[in-house]
């Protein structure tokens, strides 16, 4: 297998060598790798280097080195780093999981109904006071619920879990993300046999974005990997990033393990690493690559906010108004407007959608009628209302509106059941189906300008436009909903009347909402660039607008000024500005809404977070 890793990528930094030198006294280690570190670098040439030290041998014993990661876009990155080289196991952690466990149907099913369920129902009681409330009745039932799923598990021979899995269903055998990590949690740290097959199969496993795994996945995997030698476990990761509930944090290798820092970082320019140090006391970085000569900045631009004048602490329309167009002023300013190589950076969805105009689509998909997985869906763009818009409608009307029609071509051969090359027209001429298309067309931005989202998907499905699901023609079939919804009758069917409300509103909404989720916006949520890097990076901290009282960034900024916060918000807060901070290669602005500037700024510098001439007003 050849190697893919660049001559660049092998300039071996201190921390790169402890490693090596631990992989060769198959010694376990933990690596603290700070923001634009080169993590992922350090561990792909780790992997390189078993790859040379053991490759042969472990392929000879059908042994795999294992590297679990968080994601599948980062499954592809490392697997593409290491040539797909079959030696290695590179998987998410769920899938990694499933895959060590979903044989052992016994101590699946003992797992859930001596520990994993009891757990669950202990945590509902301890919601029921008693009493007659809402919560209180809800976590009865739910009581309830799970003890009859424990009864329900005896019948179960077989269990199933897909990434798609949000939900049990225990009558059915049907696991959810959370029941894989807390059943092999469980599974692993008490199973000796389970913990020699995986240890045999993978001497060597590597855990990705360690911070964000779960803490009994560490727990378990550091029973696993305890005893000297064989397996190793290695952990790759950054406490201060990580912005995920639930999660391990700060992680550690087993006892006896080695503790390695990298220092390096290869991203930020030297104002913004300066800044990122003061951030936290683990880890001092410096410039180590082509950053070190970048003439960079750090901007802290203070706000006056307004003293909210909507009930629950919020803004009113007018006031989120100016709190806008104060934003678009401080870019224009800046000549920052509508510039490829700046990222806008935002804490919640709802201020983005406010300003690129998606405001009722963003209500309607996380309001009454959407359940955490419609709201999961929206927020990936994988809702099956969605989606039709997203890969093929929307893209055929702006394609037609321009005249391309190369790209309208292109989207109807691979999405449209009329115009698949194989499919029932295929002995039509190319003109037949030009003539076609151009009459499907114009019927169609004819309806995207005078129709609701609703008839122009009837429209799609008679026309066969693109592929539709079966929940998606039964929806768009059925008769509208008349019934009043009535939270406690219909929370099961509430997904119709989101439907219907949906397929109400017009198109004036969705081109703004498909043109955010296809990145082709420069605004992000500050949870949602994690991993990524830009020249220009602006960060806009309003707690009044955001109204998310996780996090608050007066109160962990500025508690002097602002009051002090609880403990856990201030320090999920910290975290989240760090992450924000460090996307920024060249330039960062940091637009900060505080009811003190003044006051503001001199507990900032006198912080030793920012100097004085890195602070300004603006009205």
């Amino acid at each position: 297998m050849p190697n893919t890793i660049s001559k660049k990528e092998l300039m071996l930094t201190e921390a790169d060598n402890r490693i090596r030198e631990c992989l060769d006294q198959k010694l376990s280690f933990s690596v603290i790798a700070g923001a634009g570190s080169g993590k992922t670098t350090s561990l792909v040439s780790s992997l390189d280097y078993l790859r040379e030290t053991y490759g042969k041998e472990f392929r000879r014993d059908g042994k795999q080195i294992a590297c679990i990661t968080f994601t599948n876009r980062a499954v592809d990155v490392i697997s593409g780093r290491l040539g797909w080289d079959d030696l290695y196991l590179v998987s998410t952690l769920h899938s990694f999981l499933w895959s060590a466990i979903k044989r052992f149907s016994k101590e699946i099913r003992i797992s859930l109904q001596e520990i994993v369920i009891p757990s669950l129902i202990e945590k509902q009681r301890e919601k029921d006071n008693g009493g007659n409330s809402q919560k209180a009745l809800a976590a009865r039932e739910k009581v309830h619920s799970l003890a009859q799923n424990i009864e329900v598990l005896e019948a179960i021979d077989r269990f199933h879990y897909d990434d798609t899995s949000q939900f049990s269903n225990y009558a059915e055998g049907k696991l959810s993300h959370d029941d894989v990590i807390a059943i092999s949690g469980v599974m692993i740290s008490e199973n000796e046999i389970l913990r020699k097959i995986i240890g045999q199969k993978y001497p060597f496993i590597f855990v990705d974005e360690a911070q964000d795994t779960f803490n009994e996945i560490v727990k378990a995997l550091n029973i696993l990997c305890g005893e000297d030698g064989f397996p190793v476990v290695g952990y790759f990761g950054d406490p201060m990033q990580q912005i995920y509930d639930k999660r391990a944090g700060d992680f550690h290798a087993p006892v006896g393990s080695s503790l390695i820092t990298k220092e390096e970082n290869f991203r930020c320019s030297p104002e913004v690493i300066t800044l990122l140090n003061e951030f936290r006391s683990d880890v001092e970085q410096y410039p180590a690559g082509e950053n070190t000569n970048v003439k960079g900045s750090v901007e802290l631009i203070l706000v006056q906010a307004e003293a909210p004048g909507a009930p629950r602490n919020r803004y009113t329309n007018d006031q989120l108004d100016r709190v806008a167009y104060k934003f678009d002023e401080l870019l224009d300013n800046w000549g920052w407007k509508d510039q490829e190589n700046v990222k806008l950076l935002f804490l919640v969805r709802q201020m983005i959608a406010r300003r690129l105009g998606f405001v009722e689509i963003h209500k309607l998909f996380t309001g009454e009628y959407a359940s955490s997985r419609a709201k999961e869906d929206y927020e990936s763009g994988s809702h099956a209302l969605l989606k039709p818009f997203i890969r093929v409608l929307c893209p055929l009307v702006k394609s037609y509106n321009e005249g391309d029609i190369r790209s309208v071509m292109d989207i109807l051969r691979n999405h449209s059941p009329t115009f698949d090359p194989e499919g029932e027209n295929s002995t039509k001429t190319l003109k037949e189906m030009l003539a076609l298309a151009e009459t499907q067309l114009s019927k169609l931005a004819n309806l995207w300008l005078n129709e609701n989202l609703g008839n122009i998907l009837r429209f799609a499905r008679d026309e066969e436009l693109c592929e539709f699901s079966e929940r998606l023609i039964e929806e768009v079939s059925r008769a509208p909903m008349t019934e009043d919804y009535d939270k406690k009758l219909h929370s099961i069917e509430k997904g119709r009347w989101l439907a219907d409300s949906f397929f109400d509103m017009d198109t004036s909404e969705i081109s703004s909402y498909i043109d955010f989720i296809s990145d082709n916006t420069p605004f992000s949520t500050q949870h949602g660039v994690k991993g990524e890097e830009y020249s220009n990076v602006v960060v806009l901290f309003d707690d009044i607008e955001a109204s998310w009282h996780n996090y608050s960034f007066t109160k962990s900024l500025t508690p002097a000024t602002s009051g002090e916060g609880k403990e856990e918000q201030v320090e999920r807060t910290r975290r989240l500005a760090y992450v924000c901070f460090s996307r920024a290669e060249v330039n960062l602005k940091i637009v900060f809404y505080t009811p003190d500037p003044n006051a503001a700024k001199k507990e900032l510098v006198g912080a030793g977070l920012f100097s004085d001439d890195q602070i300004s007003f603006f009205d």
